[in-house]
């Protein structure tokens, strides 16, 4: 185990290196710095005793062939954030090249085929619509898709044409995988807060994100008395200041961000013609988000004299993770003496794409301080250890059918 663990630390560094540009750590899906990771990637895996191959979406697959052909599939997304970190995505796609090589190496022909993946565009940090990838496994992905640009004006399409990958058919979804399986950074602090090494995943969360405009009548800030004002800044104030006391009434099971406020035309002596605010919200539970929407309604109904307008960029629904494979991991957890806790994700990942279609599960570890997308992102070994043997041994149980003794 120390063996593979050290293996971890090595290879997480050697991949770092490959994304590594003027002084920044980003490998954009597509770009030469994702095609080092892939060729390096792909040297593990069949130095682990995997077959590679590649789908039309630019998918790395590493496959050890079963006594089945129904396959588990484990893995996670190879392309960073601008200015990232070196664990948001490649941790679990390189754990999951040593517990398969390790279990091969040691039981031989597994009784089901396990395939590893690195996923592509995750992140949407070139193609802002992200989950290339993984929409790529479940079918979902389109004709519509493959048109979207880059900042650069290059579609999805032109970039996986010259990488080869596109052959003009979309990838048809894998009706051959029974489970997915992936490992992630927490991307939060409450691990480390809670003092838990392991965080069994229960859902992801869904969210809605859009804008909210208020409007007013732009005037002189001098002259005009406050009883004759129609300001929409101190209307903005008081919503946000509503939403932000509903939000909070609701506990742990929501979330709610305002991020981004902008007054025009924004000068000190203008009152303001329009606000407009920018929301994130997030919940688990998909009546408190039908909930949400019924609130930002009634409280903009509130503020009419604003002609407030609502629009909405991205409306997702919770996705919940496979209770027998909770269960499963919670037994094993045990059974290895690690401390672990039940967690829904606050960020998303492949996981809820694929989730939606497969049975899925994922496995959280600490990560330092709770930092992530930053170049600060870090997991110590002393923190991997419990998670990859978890996910070790429940691969092990899944698709070699060993118990743990």
């Amino acid at each position: 185990m120390n063996q593979e663990l050290q293996w971890i630390e090595n290879a997480i560094e050697a991949l770092a290196r490959t994304a590594e540009k003027d002084g920044v750590y980003w490998r954009a899906t597509y770009t030469p710095e994702d095609l080092n990771g892939v060729a390096l990637l792909k040297e593990w895996m069949e130095n682990a005793g995997f077959e590679t191959y590649f789908d039309q979406a630019g998918n790395l697959y590493g496959r050890i062939r079963g006594k089945s052909d129904a396959v588990f599939l484990t893995g996670s997304h190879r392309d960073t954030v601008a200015d990232g970190g070196k664990y948001d995505g490649a941790l679990g796609i390189i754990t999951a090249i040593a517990a398969g090589g390790a279990l091969y190496r040691d039981y031989g022909t597994p009784e089901m085929t396990l395939e590893v993946v690195a996923l592509c565009e995750e992140e949407g940090s070139r193609f802002l619509s992200g989950y290339t990838g993984s929409q790529a496994i479940v079918g979902a992905l389109s004709d519509a898709d493959l048109q979207e640009t880059d900042k650069n004006g290059i579609s999805l399409l032109q970039a996986l044409k010259v990488c080869g990958y596109y052959d003009g058919v979309l990838p048809k979804p894998r009706e051959d995988v029974n489970q997915f399986l992936e490992l992630h950074i927490e991307q939060g602090g409450v691990l480390e807060y809670t003092k838990h090494q392991i965080g069994i995943v229960t859902a992801i969360v869904g969210l809605l994100v859009g804008d909210i405009i208020f409007h007013g009548t732009q005037n002189h800030a001098g002259t005009t008395p406050m009883d004759l004002r129609r300001d929409p800044v101190p209307a903005a104030a008081a919503f946000i200041d509503e939403l932000n006391r509903w939000a909070m009434s609701k506990g742990e099971d929501l979330v709610c961000t305002i991020g981004n406020v902008t007054v025009e035309p924004g000068k000190s002596n203008v009152i303001a013609n329009c606000v407009k605010l920018t929301f994130d919200i997030r919940s688990g539970s998909q009546p408190l988000l039908n909930e949400v929407k019924e609130k930002l309604q009634s409280l903009l109904n509130e503020f009419a004299t604003y002609t407030p307008e609502i629009h909405y960029a991205r409306q997702e629904n919770p996705v919940l993770m496979d209770e027998e494979g909770i269960c499963c991991l919670e037994t094993l957890a045990e059974m290895q003496g690690a401390s672990f806790t039940r967690i829904a994700s606050g960020a998303g990942h492949d996981s809820q794409i694929i989730g939606q279609k497969i049975k899925t599960n994922m496995i959280f570890v600490p990560s330092k301080n709770g930092v992530s997308h930053s170049p600060d992102e870090f997991t110590s070994l002393q923190d991997i250890a419990p998670g990859y043997t978890l996910m070790k041994n429940y691969i092990k149980k899944s698709v070699w059918r060993r118990k743990e003794k």
